[in-house]
């Protein structure tokens, strides 16, 4: 099986779980629990849809290694070889409070290198993937590469942690936008990225979870992804982020490298 027919196997395993998630909105007596803390959730739907996946991945593909959010299902202590990188409910406390603004992630590295990423933005229906050398698509559309433009023409996306604990950073580059947005979903706020309806998201650290599909995107639409200080990504450890086209990007870099 090559990577555009194992895209589209996987496609429908996405949208499956779409139809899950959506269906569960209507559940009045969901089980919540806190993780860190009571802003970091997880409910049963983020351990039922990984699940899902695993089930699946395990079924088609029973020599690949599989990190999720919910569970550690292989050790991973190296790229080598075909993993999975599993986040089931990206953005749970917007689906538990919201029910919007959330979605479910998955990306297959080969030796490191990203070959297929998918991110189902639930309730708007919308699937975006790639395929390794294949573009990037919303449902059937393929997104076009975004022309590079400098902050100042574009918005900005921040996630809140860095709103609240880096207030001079986030400043200074607010001040260069046109304006900021925070979603509470990382998965989503790269999708926007993507469909440049931002010019740049910046983070503090994320799990590799949070951030695989977009970084195997990104790639695929000559965005530049990588650390704040413009360090490449290690998929090994927490990374805060820096994804935008290449001119944003070069501007953006200098506030964390000073």
């Amino acid at each position: 099986m090559n990577y555009k027919e194992m895209a589209e196997l996987v496609k429908g395993w996405v949208e499956e779980a779409g139809d899950l998630l959506r269906e569960s909105l209507q559940n009045t007596s969901l089980k919540v629990e806190e993780k860190t803390n009571p802003s970091d959730l997880v409910t049963e739907m983020d351990k039922s849809i990984e699940a899902f996946y695993v089930e699946k991945i395990r079924a088609h593909f029973p020599d690949h290694k599989i990190y999720g959010e919910e569970g550690t299902y292989d050790e991973i202590n190296d790229l080598d070889g075909f993993i999975w990188v599993i986040d089931p409910i990206d953005g749970t406390l917007n689906y538990v409070k919201q029910k919007s603004n959330f979605c479910s992630m998955l990306a297959l590295f080969k030796d490191g290198e990203g070959v297929l990423a998918f991110i189902n933005d639930v309730i708007h229906e919308d699937v975006y993937y790639s395929v390794q050398g294949e573009g990037v698509y919303c449902n059937e559309r393929r997104l076009e590469p975004i022309e590079e433009h400098p902050l100042k023409e574009g918005l900005l996306a921040i996630n809140t942690k860095m709103a609240l604990s880096e207030m001079e950073e986030a400043q200074q580059l607010i001040d260069e936008a046109l304006g900021v947005r925070l979603i509470g979903s990382a998965g989503l706020e790269m999708v926007q990225v993507l469909m440049n309806r931002v010019s740049a998201y910046v983070t503090t650290p994320l799990q590799t979870w949070d951030i695989a599909p977009g970084y195997v995107m990104a790639q695929e639409l000559g965005l530049t992804f990588t650390q704040r200080t413009g360090e490449p990504i290690d998929l090994m450890k927490k990374n805060a982020i820096l994804i935008a086209n290449p001119l944003a990007h070069k501007e953006i870099v200098k506030t964390f490298i000073n």
